[in-house]
C-alpha cells in the first residue's frame, strides 16, 4: 500500500527543459522561481533516472564564487522543490549521496525526444523511411531552444550545447530523407534558417546546397558554396572542408548522382536489407565498389555514444588523409560488431565502397595475418584479379597502395594484434575512414584517434536478451533476467551466448540458467557455445603475455573486489607500488583490466572466473602467500583509519605490533575517504578470509567495517561481516576479539532496529568481559546495553547503567567512553524530564568530545543537548545547538544521523513557529530516511514530520505519519517512541472531533509512559 508521505490523488506533472523550463499539472502552469531551483531541477531532469551527486548540482547552481553553505542551500532547494512540485518527494528520490528523478518518459519532453530519435533511427535501418522522417521531424518539434534558454550556467550550457549537437545531426538525417524523397524544394527554408543559426556548420551547409541544385537552383546552390568560404575565412581564416569542396565541384560539372539517391534503393517497408556479404566472400563486378562489410547483428544495442563519436569523427574535415578510428577492449566487449555498425551506418558517406578483414591477431588455433598476406586478402576482395597481385612485398604493398589512393572508403581492419601488422595496410593518400579493432591499444601507430569499448549498461545488454528471446518469456522473470545480466557483467558475447543458449532451450526458465551460472566453477563453461565462448576469448589474451606477466595477472586475479589499487596490488605482488603500478598499465594495455580513478583498476568478474580457473593448479603457495599479504595490508590500513576516524577509541594490538602505516592516514578526511573506497574489497576480503580459513583476518577485519558504516550506514553487510567476524573469533578462543564483534555486530543491529537481537548480544560481551576482568571493556558494553535498553523504554534500568559507566569512565581515565556515555545519559533524562540535568550532562559530553577532536560522537551530543534545551523553552539556543549538529553531520557526510539531525531541527522549529520552515526540514529528514532501509531513526522522523503536520493543521497528512511511526515503532519494539506516537496520535483525533479514538490513544500512551516514568512535562 502506498505510503502516507504519497499523495497519488494529485496530478502527475510534465516537464519541458527543450527550451525555458515548464512545469505543468492538470494543464496548470507549476512556477518554478529562482535561478537556483531551476538549476537544481533542469540538471535533475536531464539525468532523469540516474542519481545526480551534491557536488554536480553544486556546480550547476553556481558558476563561480561558491558559498560555503551550497551543499545546504542545494539540500534546501530539493525540499523546496519537492513541497512545490505535484507528487515532489516521490519525483526527487534521495538516492546514495545525491538525488535522483523518477519519472515517466512521457513526462518530459528530452525523453520523448529521444525515444522519437531512436525510433527514427530504427526506422531507418529497417528501411521504412517514412516513419523515419515522421519520427525525425515529430522529435524536432519538441525543441523549443537552448536549454533554459541559455540562462543556464556553465554546466547546464555545456549539456545544452551537446543536446543541440544531437538535434542537428538529426535535423541533418531528416533532410537528407526529404532530399532523397522528392522534396527537397519544400524544405529550403527550414534548412535556410537553420544555417543563418549555425553559419560554420559545413555539413548543414551542404544539405542547403544539395536541397537548393535538386529544387533546380543551380546557381543558388553555388552562391551558398561562396557565402561558407567568406564565413570561414572571417571568422576561422580557413578554406571549406574537402566534402563541401567535392559538393560544389560536383554541382558545377552537374553530377548526374547528385539528381538521384546516391546509396542503394531502399526495400519495401517490413522487409529488412540484404545483408553485404563478408570480405571473404565478396568479389566486386567490375566497374563495381567493393562492398565487404560483414552482415549487422540483429541483436546489436547501445553503443549510442561510441558511435556518435566515430560518426564525429569521420565527418570531421579531411586534407587527402585517411581518418584512423581505433576501438580497442577486452576480449567478448563487442569491438566487431561495434565496427561494423558504424560502417553500415557511414557506407553512404564513401561511395567507392567498403572492405573488412579479420587479421586473426586472437583467433583460436590461427596465426596473426602479416601485412603481406592482409594486403593480398584486401586486393582479391576488392576484385583485383589474382595474377595482377604482386608476389613481392614490396610490390605488393605497391600495389595496394597504388588501389586506395584517391578513393573514399571504409577499410575494417579487425582483430590486430599488432602495430607493425596494421601499418602496411593503411592507406598513404586517401579519403579513406580506417576502422581497427584490437584488444591491445596499438601505442605505436601514429595519427590514430582511440576509444576503449566497455561493458554494456544493464539497459542495453537487458534489450539483446529481449530481441533474442521475447517480451513474453522475460515478462515473468525480471529478477531472474537482472541477475542474469548482472553474472554477465555487460560483456556482449556472454549476454548473447546466454540468450542463445536460452534461445535453443525453450524449456528452460531463465533463473535455470542464473543457478548454474552462479557457481562461478562452471561459469565459464557455461558461457561457451559451438566453441565460442568468454574462456577462449580471454585464453588468447593471456596466452600472448610473458611468464612474468601471467604470474603478476593469475595473483591479482586473487583480489576479492572489483576494484583495486595500486597498494593493494604492491601488497599482492610484494613489490613497491612503482613497480605495482607498471604491471597494472601493462595488463591495462592487453585489456585484462580496467584503468579507472587514478591508481585504481577493475577487474571483470569473468576474468576473476577465468584466473581462478587458470591458477587453481597452479602456484598454490604462491597465491595463498599473496592473499595473506593483502589481508595483512587491509588490517593495518583500516586500523590506522578507524584510530585517525574514532579518536580515542581502545586499540587492540595483542601482538605489541603498532598498526599504523604512514602519516597519510592521520586526517580524517584522508582516512574516511579510504574507507569509502575500499569498503566493498574489504567486505568480500571477510568472505574470502572466512572461506579460507584464514580465520585472523576473518576475525580482525569487521571491527573496522562496523566502525565505518557507524558513520556511512551500511549496517546490513557489515552486519553479516560481523557475524563472520564473530564466529572466526570464536574459532580461534580468542574472548578479546569475540567481545570486540559482538559489541559491534550489537550496535549495527541496533541501528538497523533490530533491538532485541542487540541486547542478546551485548549482554552476552557484558559477560565475556566479566570472565575476562577486563574493566574497560565492561564498562563500555554496559555503556552500549544502556543505550540499546533506552530504544526498548527501559529507561530506569539504561539510566542507572550510564550513571554507573560515566563513573567507572571517569575513574578509569575513559575519555572517549565518558563521553558517549555522558551523551546517552543526557538523551535519557530529557525523556524523563529532567531537562537541567540532562543539559549538564550534553554539555560535559560537548566538552569531552571537542577536547579530543571526535566529530561524530559530538552529533549526538548536540542534538540531546537541543532537545533537552528545547524542553525548557529556550528554543533559540535549542535551534543554534541543532545547527551545530547539522553542520557537523553535514561535513562528515554521516547519513546514519542525518534524518534524525534533521528531525530535530524541525521539533524546534516547530515550536518556535516558524512552520514554512519547519517542513522544509522535516520534508528533507524524510527523503533522507525514505532513501535508506528500516531503521532506528525511523520512527521518530515520522513522529517530527506528523508534529509539524499537526501545527500546519494537515490533520490527515499528521496522523498518516503518527500511524507510520507507531507501526515502525511497535514492530522495533521502540517503547518510548511507540507512547510518543500514540499521543500524537491521540492528539489529532481529539482535533478532528474523533473524541472516543482520542480518549483510547491518549489511554495507551498514558500506560507506556507510566510504566516508564515519563512525566506529562516531557511527552
Amino acid at each position: 500500500m502506498p505510503g502516507p508521505d504519497r499523495d497519488l490523488t494529485s496530478p502527475q506533472p510534465e516537464f519541458a527543459v527543450l527550451g525555458s523550463l515548464e512545469v505543468r499539472a492538470d494543464r496548470e502552469t507549476v512556477p518554478v522561481n529562482g535561478a537556483l531551483q531551476r538549476r537544481v531541477l533542469v540538471m535533475l531532469l536531464l539525468e532523469a533516472g540516474r542519481v545526480v551527486p551534491v557536488s554536480r548540482l553544486v556546480a550547476a547552481g553556481w558558476d563561480d564564487d561558491l558559498p560555503d553553505s551550497a551543499d545546504h542551500q542545494v539540500r534546501k532547494t530539493v525540499a523546496k522543490l519537492r513541497s512545490r512540485l505535484p507528487r515532489g518527494p516521490e519525483i526527487i528520490i534521495t538516492d546514495g549521496a545525491g538525488y535522483r528523478v523518477a519519472i515517466e518518459p512521457e513526462q518530459l519532453d528530452l525523453a520523448r525526444h529521444r525515444g522519437l530519435l531512436d525510433e527514427a533511427r530504427s526506422a531507418l535501418r529497417g528501411g521504412e523511411t517514412p516513419r523515419a522522417a515522421a519520427c525525425f521531424r515529430a522529435a524536432l518539434a519538441l525543441w523549443r531552444g537552448p536549454v533554459l534558454s541559455g540562462d543556464g550556467g556553465r554546466v547546464i550550457d555545456a549539456a545544452s550545447a551537446a543536446l543541440e549537437q544531437q538535434r542537428l545531426t538529426a535535423a541533418e538525417q531528416l533532410y537528407d530523407l526529404c532530399i532523397e524523397a522528392g522534396e527537397a524544394a519544400e524544405i529550403t527554408g527550414e534548412l535556410r534558417a537553420l544555417v543563418e543559426e549555425h553559419p560554420l556548420r559545413e555539413t548543414l551547409r551542404g544539405r542547403l546546397m544539395h536541397a537548393l541544385y535538386r529544387s533546380g537552383q543551380q546557381a543558388a546552390a553555388l552562391e551558398e558554396f561562396a557565402r561558407a568560404r567568406r564565413h570561414l575565412a572571417d571568422e576561422l581564416g580557413i578554406d571549406p572542408g574537402v566534402e563541401l569542396t567535392d559538393l560544389h565541384a560536383r554541382i558545377l560539372r552537374q553530377d548526374a548522382s547528385l539528381s538521384r539517391p546516391t546509396g542503394p534503393e531502399p526495400p519495401p517497408s517490413g522487409h529488412p536489407a540484404r545483408p553485404a556479404p563478408a570480405a571473404t566472400d565478396a568479389s566486386a563486378r567490375p566497374g563495381e565498389p567493393p562492398c565487404g562489410i560483414p552482415f549487422d547483428v540483429r541483436d546489436f544495442s547501445g553503443r549510442t555514444a561510441d558511435l556518435q563519436w566515430v560518426s564525429e569523427a569521420a565527418a570531421a574535415p579531411g586534407s587527402r588523409v585517411p581518418t584512423i578510428l581505433a576501438l580497442d577492449g577486452m576480449g567478448g566487449s563487442g569491438k566487431t560488431a561495434l565496427a561494423v555498425r558504424a560502417a553500415h551506418q557511414l557506407a553512404e558517406r564513401y561511395p567507392d565502397g567498403s572492405l573488412f578483414i579479420d587479421l586473426h591477431g586472437f583467433t583460436p588455433g590461427q596465426h596473426p595475418l602479416s601485412a603481406f598476406d592482409a594486403q593480398r586478402d584486401l586486393l582479391a576482395a576488392a576484385g583485383v584479379p589474382g595474377d595482377e597481385i604482386p608476389t613481392v612485398p614490396a610490390g605488393r604493398a605497391a600495389r595496394w597502395q597504388a588501389y586506395i589512393r584517391g578513393r573514399r572508403m571504409v577499410l575494417v581492419l579487425d582483430n590486430a594484434a599488432s602495430s607493425e601488422q596494421v601499418r602496411g595496410l593503411i592507406p598513404a593518400s586517401s579519403d579513406t575512414l580506417v576502422l581497427i579493432t584490437s584488444r591491445p591499444r596499438l601505442t605505436g601507430l601514429d595519427g590514430v584517434a582511440w576509444r576503449s569499448v566497455g561493458a554494456l549498461d544493464e539497459a542495453d545488454s537487458r534489450q539483446i536478451l529481449r530481441t533474442t528471446l521475447g517480451d513474453d518469456r522475460l515478462r515473468d522473470e525480471l529478477d531472474a533476467a537482472h541477475e542474469l545480466l548482472q553474472l554477465c557483467g555487460g560483456l556482449p558475447l556472454a549476454v548473447r551466448i546466454a540468450a542463445a543458449r536460452l534461445a535453443n532451450r525453450p524449456h528452460w526458465t531463465v533463473r535455470r540458467l542464473v543457478e548454474r551460472l552462479r557457481d562461478h566453477t562452471r561459469r565459464l563453461d557455461e558461457l561457451t557455445s559451438e566453441g565460442r565462448g568468454v574462456a577462449s576469448a580471454l585464453l588468447l589474451s593471456y596466452q600472448t603475455m610473458p611468464d612474468d606477466q601471467r604470474t603478476a595477472f593469475l595473483l591479482l586475479g586473487h583480489h576479492p573486489g572489483r576494484c583495486l589499487d595500486v597498494e593493494e596490488a604492491a601488497a599482492l605482488l610484494d613489490t613497491d607500488v612503482v613497480t605495482a603500478e607498471t604491471v597494472l598499465e601493462e595488463l591495462v594495455d592487453v585489456r585484462l583490466l580496467e584503468a579507472r580513478d587514478p591508481g585504481v583498476y577493475a577487474l571483470h568478474d569473468l576474468v576473476r572466473s577465468f584466473v581462478q580457473r587458470v591458477a587453481r593448479d597452479e602456484r598454490t603457495r604462491e597465491v595463498g602467500q599473496a592473499v595473506r599479504r593483502l589481508l595483512d595490508h587491509y588490517v593495518r590500513r583500516a586500523e590506522h583509519a578507524c584510530d585517525t576516524l574514532f579518536p580515542g577509541r581502545r586499540s587492540v594490538h595483542p601482538d605489541g605490533a603498532d598498526a599504523r602505516t604512514g602519516a597519510e592516514l592521520d586526517h580524517r578526511e584522508t582516512a574516511l575517504r579510504w574507507m569509502d573506497q575500499h569498503r566493498d574489497g574489504m567486505l568480500a576480503a571477510v568472505d574470502a578470509a572466512y572461506e579460507e580459513g584464514l580465520l585472523w583476518h576473518a576475525a580482525r577485519l569487521p571491527r573496522e567495517l562496523g566502525f565505518h558504516s557507524s558513520i556511512r550506514a551500511y549496517d546490513a553487510s557489515a552486519n553479516a561481516a560481523l557475524d563472520k567476524g564473530v564466529d572466526a573469533a570464536r574459532q580461534l578462543g580468542d574472548r578479546p576479539l569475540t567481545r570486540l564483534n559482538l559489541t559491534n555486530l550489537a550496535m549495527g543491529k541496533w541501528r538497523l532496529g533490530q533491538l532485541s537481537d542487540a541486547v542478546a548480544r551485548l549482554e552476552e560481551a557484558v559477560e565475556l568481559s566479566r570472565q575476562m576482568a577486563d574493566e574497560h571493556s565492561h564498562a563500555a558494553c554496559q555503556a552500549r546495553l544502556g543505550q540499546a535498553l533506552s530504544s526498548m523504554g527501559e529507561l530506569e534500568r539504561a539510566l542507572q547503567l550510564n550513571q554507573e559507566v560515566s563513573r567507572r569512565a571517569a575513574e578509569l581515565g575513559l575519555t572517549r567512553l565518558g563521553g558517549s556515555s555522558l551523551s546517552t545519559l543526557s538523551l535519557i533524562q530529557a525523556r524523563l524530564g529532567r531537562f537541567d540535568e540532562a543539559i549538564r550532562s550534553a554539555e560535559q559530553a560537548v566538552a569531552v568530545f571537542a577536547s579530543i577532536e571526535e566529530v561524530q560522537l559530538s552529533v549526538d551530543a548536540l542534538s540531546n543537548l537541543s532537545q533537552a534545551m528545547e524542553g525548557l523553552g529556550r528554543f533559540d539556543e535549542a535551534l543554534e545547538r541543532a545547527d551545530a549538529a547539522l553542520e557537523s553531520c553535514e561535513r562528515i557526510s554521516m547519513p546514519s544521523l542525518l534524518p534524525l539531525v534533521l528531525a530535530r531541527r524541525a521539533d524546534v522549529l516547530t515550536r518556535m513557529g516558524k512552520l514554512e520552515e519547519a517542513a522544509l526540514s522535516a520534508d528533507q529528514a524524510l527523503a533522507t530516511a525514505a532513501s535508506r532501509s528500516d531503521d532506528i531513526h525511523r520512527a521518530a522522523v515520522h513522529l517530527t514530520v506528523g508534529r509539524v503536520r499537526y501545527a500546519q493543521g494537515e490533520l490527515d497528512h499528521a496522523r498518516d505519519h503518527q500511524a507510520l511511526a507507531h507501526e515502525i515503532a511497535c514492530r522495533m519494539e521502540l517503547r518510548y517512541d511507540e507512547a510518543c506516537a500514540l499521543w500524537g496520535l491521540a492528539r489529532t483525533a481529539e482535533t478532528g472531533g474523533q473524541a472516543e479514538l482520542a480518549r483510547r490513544h491518549r489511554s495507551a500512551a498514558d500506560d507506556l509512559f507510566a510504566r516508564m516514568k515519563v512525566p506529562e512535562t516531557a511527552r
